[in-house]
């Protein structure tokens, strides 16, 4: 029982609404109508009529009238209308002797709505019950100023009813002939501008040269769509589709070669002289035969050239590239379609209602620039990816090159100054040095100048060992050179009468002084110990040297009568000595510091940064 009730309920629930829904009122399809004859006299015709078929010689205007009764097919509420699925040129519409509507101008030239639905509605007034007289003027041109059979001219068959039973298979046929054909071309032709801009950026690649000028002749062919009334004889628009299609297959066959690179010279030559040949055959020929010559260069000139690159391509991409075989095999399948029924619909003599041209062609040409795009995008990819490694190479070997050169460069330059070091300290050591053991020598046979002699020349070989040592740039450990330099200091200010003190730190384990640094330090030291033992007049003099991290600082005091300041505050400087201290301290990038001293004298300091500094590794 409770399955019983939820079956009614739900088949109630479905057959609802059409319980509520009104009866449709009747659409009455008009198949018959009397048209007038040149002599004057109505005759019966059977529409559509397509004046290609009855009547392909005449060109101008005929009036078609259709006899119907009112009675039970409007409402009282209904909008009455009249569907007029095709006419060719345009049309004009008047109901029981009163103009109600025309699809625009119905002079030379005629506006072209070959391919616009038309729908006028009626004024519900002027029906009425019985023998409503309904007359259609047509304009159109004869068959032979026409391209093709599907634009010659004529009258489909009508559709009267209510508007709100008419108007969507109105809307219907707009879509399919009208508005998604605009569509496709408004969408192919800003495409075309970017395939342009991708030749331009990449002209090598001709193809999309070629693409473009296949793509932007069919644009301009449908553009037709946006352009009804043009102020141009209709037969010059109906020429200039046939006249330049050479253009369209010059542009489908280089691109198909060029794609996948191949160039043979004769057939482009006879690729470019076939575009003003056809247009000059056109002109020469005349309006009268437009129809003829199109379909004689479609059926034995265009499709031909058509399928012999549609054959050599798939042929050629099977052994190249066997997606690009699949690909363009639907889409040259798809155009050949196209094609045919185009081709078919013109020598029957079938008009079409949609334009099947306006429709494929863009949308077999969408995947072609779908293509293209992906190909230059990975040519792009390649090309960046190509770029990259080459700028990744080339800065690898600039760098081994900076770095070889560098590296030659250095090492030219060590030996070289070791080459002359060698040969400065040969010099000292073979001449200098011969000659100061000589001096030495000779001391020791003349004992009233033995000792003093001796010292010079212990202290010339010093000297030279150490001009030798920063010559050759063997670095020493810091405690060997305080330990030379304690002896020496304390050595010499002894033998001058002067007190030494020594202060100096230990330096930690491994601590190095460079040769540069070892040598201008006992340069600076000597030097100071030697004005404290000529010029100072002191009975003591303090030594002090302190390793403070990388900084070794080196301070010389006495007990003397000081230095005598100028007027400006500045030590003057009537000898070398303190001059030379000044130079060296600012080489080995150091301060110093000439004043007084708290035991009463002189003080001379220097601090070297920790960059002449190393550590034993």
């Amino acid at each position: 029982m409770l399955k019983k009730w939820a079956f009614i309920v739900a088949a109630a629930w479905l057959l609802w609404p059409l319980l509520l829904r009104p009866a449709q009122a009747a659409v009455l399809q008009l198949t018959y109508a009397e048209v007038r004859a040149p002599e004057g006299h109505w005759q019966l015709v059977v529409l559509p009529d397509d004046w290609g078929q009855t009547r392909p010689d005449f060109g101008g205007s005929l009036r078609y009238r259709v006899v119907f009764d009112a009675q039970g097919l409007f409402s009282p509420l209904d909008v009455p209308a009249l569907y007029v699925p095709r006419v060719c040129s345009n049309v004009a519409v008047t109901l029981n002797g009163t103009a109600v509507g025309s699809g625009g101008r119905m002079e030379l030239p005629y506006t072209r709505n070959c391919f616009v639905p038309q729908l006028f509605t009626l004024p519900l007034p002027l029906l009425k019950p019985e023998g409503n007289v309904l007359e259609l003027e047509v304009v159109g041109y004869p068959l032979r100023h026409v391209s093709a059979s599907q634009r010659s001219s004529g009258l489909s068959d009508l559709l009267l009813g209510p508007l709100h039973e008419v108007k969507p298979e109105h809307d219907r046929a707009m879509w399919w002939a009208q508005t998604l054909p605009k569509i496709i071309t408004a969408v192919l032709g800003l495409f075309t501008l970017f395939i342009v801009a991708l030749w331009l950026a990449r002209p090598q690649e001709t193809y999309f040269g070629y693409f473009a000028l296949w793509s932007g002749w069919w644009t301009l062919n449908t553009s037709r769509l946006f352009l009804t009334d043009l102020p141009l004889p209709g037969p010059l628009i109906e020429m200039l589709t046939p006249a330049t299609v050479s253009v369209c297959v010059t542009g489908i066959v280089l691109f198909f070669m060029r794609f996948l690179g191949r160039s043979v010279r004769w057939v482009n030559q006879l690729l470019w002289w076939q575009i003003p040949g056809v247009c000059a055959v056109f002109v020469l020929a005349g309006w009268d035969h437009i129809h003829t010559l199109a379909t004689g260069l479609y059926g034995l000139w265009f499709i031909p050239q058509f399928l012999a690159v549609l054959v050599w391509f798939l042929w050629t991409s099977w052994h190249v590239s066997r997606r690009d075989f699949w690909l363009f095999l639907v889409i040259l399948g798809a155009i050949l379609v196209i094609v045919v029924i185009e081709m078919a619909a013109t020598l029957l003599l079938i008009p079409l209602k949609v334009h099947i041209g306006h429709l494929g062609g863009p949308i077999t040409l969408l995947p072609v620039g779908l293509r293209l795009i992906w190909v230059f995008t990975e040519s792009m990819r390649r090309t960046e990816r190509l770029n990259q490694e080459l700028e990744d190479r080339v800065t690898e070997k600039t760098r081994e090159i900076e770095r070889s050169y560098a590296e030659l460069t250095d090492l030219r330059t060590r030996e070289a100054a070791q080459r002359e070091r060698q040969r400065i300290a040969s010099d000292l050591h073979d001449d200098l040095g011969a000659k100061l053991l000589t001096i030495a020598q000779t001391a020791h046979a003349q004992p009233a100048n033995a000792e003093r002699v001796s010292t010079l020349a212990r202290q010339a070989l010093d000297d030279m060992r150490l001009s030798v040592r920063g010559i050759v740039g063997e670095a020493a450990l810091a405690s060997d050179v305080l330990a030379d330099w304690r002896a020496e200091t304390v050595a010499r200010l002894s033998e001058a009468g002067i007190s030494p003190e020594w202060v100096a730190d230990d330096p930690p384990a491994g601590l190095v002084l460079p040769a540069r640094t070892h040598v201008q330090l006992t340069r600076v030291l000597r030097e100071a110990v030697s004005n404290t033992i000529r010029h100072s007049g002191a009975t003591r003099c303090r030594v002090v040297i302190a390793l403070q991290g990388w900084t070794l600082s080196l301070q010389v005091d006495d007990d003397g009568h000081g230095l005598a300041f100028n007027s400006g505050g500045r030590v003057p400087t009537h000898g070398h000595g303190l001059p030379n201290m000044e130079r060296r301290a600012r080489k080995l990038g150091g301060v110093h510091f000439f004043g007084a001293s708290e035991l009463g004298g002189t003080c001379i300091r220097m601090e070297v940064p920790s960059a002449t500094v190393g550590q034993v590794g």
